[in-house]
């Protein structure tokens, strides 16, 4: 069986990392989410492998290549205009060839587990076409999914209002059929007409995720998917090429890559993850739920909690950085503090590119992109989105 990802939309409700790298291309827990989904893909047994792309489709080429180092073939094409899933599901016809059924995989799901083994296994016991279904902390952002008793799907409704809400969503894998290109020529390359019509014939069944399953849509989530690897890991381990140095504290999953040094003095609490030769200097203290990408580094006395570092950022001495995402060649200057919750403790808002939304959470702190400068001293409150190749100068207290 082969399978097609969808990786080509931009999203723009996940600025400011979407600005300058595709989406299936967040830094998560050590790993892009595309390579998780890859190597889930290669271990369910599937390695030919075509990825729709469109926005930063080089810095997908560039890391994946065609597929020889992760065991799997790849092949790229390229969806001119990002006009919907139909459109780029039409694309990749001829990549199937004479393959009966295929795996659809939308490329910014993350999950706990192998979610494609999942789908394998209710296809060969159904026979039928199958769309995994989850149940999600709020289906509000969704298409809800309503089931008969024997796992058949009966109703899809994709904007439901608020008193419609049901428990199960498609979770963005599908086994289907070549009967889907005809369907999406009768239905205008609409892809929810042709599952409502599935879905009338009868014709689609649903595999149940049951393990840890996000859909990346907003900034925040990449920490809660970043949180929900990192409470999978069950041990510590720790590259022979890094350097420790003495008087350094290493408590539960901590994951040390090759390369890195860490300085004396230094407290490391997992789960946590530490890239490639990232630098950690004295007597810092990084708390459960940081992953930090490849050559990172991090001064003297700083502390980071719950926050995910893309790789190749600089954060200087008595730092604090908090429920944060801090994109890559990010500089942060000394003692900058994201700020992380608010005076009265309520729920935190950011300002996104659909207005001003509830996060629903207390503690968040801030989300920088990529090849932005902060200058020494700021006080960063909390929700804060900074866009990309932004430089924002030091705090002087007293002028030159």
């Amino acid at each position: 069986m082969k399978a097609i990802i969808l990786a080509a939309n931009q999203s723009n409700r996940l600025h400011p990392f979407t600005e300058t790298r595709a989406k299936p291309m967040m830094f998560i827990a050590g790993k892009m989410i595309l390579e998780t989904t890859i190597q889930n893909l290669y271990e369910a047994g599937i390695k030919e492998i075509a990825i729709v792309v469109n926005h930063q489709r080089e810095q997908i080429e560039d890391y994946f290549s065609y597929g020889k180092g992760f065991g799997v073939n790849i092949d790229y094409i390229y969806q001119e205009h990002t006009n919907g899933i139909g459109n780029a599901l039409q694309l990749c016809e001829s990549f199937l060839g004479n393959d009966k059924q295929f795996m659809l995989v939308y490329g910014d799901v993350l999950t706990q587990g192998n979610i494609f083994q999942n789908a394998l296994e209710t296809y060969y016991e159904m026979g039928k076409e199958v769309a995994v279904v989850t149940l999600p902390r709020s289906s509000k952002e969704f298409g809800n999914v309503y089931l008969d008793p024997n796992f058949q799907i009966q109703k899809l409704i994709e904007k439901p209002k608020d008193s419609y809400h049901s428990n199960y969503v498609f979770a963005g894998a599908f086994i289907l059929s070549q009967k889907i290109f005809s369907l999406l020529a009768q239905n205008q390359m609409d892809i929810e007409k042709c599952y409502q019509d599935m879905i009338s014939d009868h014709l689609l069944y649903a595999s149940i995720w049951e393990d840890g399953w996000i859909d990346l849509i907003f900034p925040w989530h990449i920490i809660e998917a970043n949180r929900m690897i990192l409470d999978c890991w069950q041990e510590a381990k720790i590259h022979r090429s890094a350097t420790i140095k003495a008087n350094v504290q290493i408590n539960g999953c901590v994951v040390i890559e090759e390369g890195t040094t860490i300085e004396s003095g230094t407290i490391l609490n997992g789960p946590c993850y530490i890239g490639k030769h990232s630098y950690i200097g004295n007597n810092v203290l990084i708390r459960p739920y940081c992953s930090l990408g490849p050559n990172s580094i991090v001064g003297y006395g700083t502390e980071l909690k719950n926050s995910v570092l893309f790789g190749s950022s600089i954060v200087g001495r008595l730092s604090f950085v908090g429920e944060s995402v801090i994109g890559q060649k990010v500089k942060i200057g000394s003692a900058v503090t994201t700020v992380n919750h608010l005076p009265d403790h309520q729920m935190i808002s950011c300002q996104t590119s659909t207005g001003k939304i509830s996060t629903e959470f207390r503690k968040l702190g801030s989300f920088i992109g990529e090849n932005t400068t902060i200058g020494a001293r700021h006080t960063i409150a909390p929700g804060t989105i900074i866009a990309s190749n932004q430089t924002i100068p030091d705090v002087i207290t007293i002028p030159s």
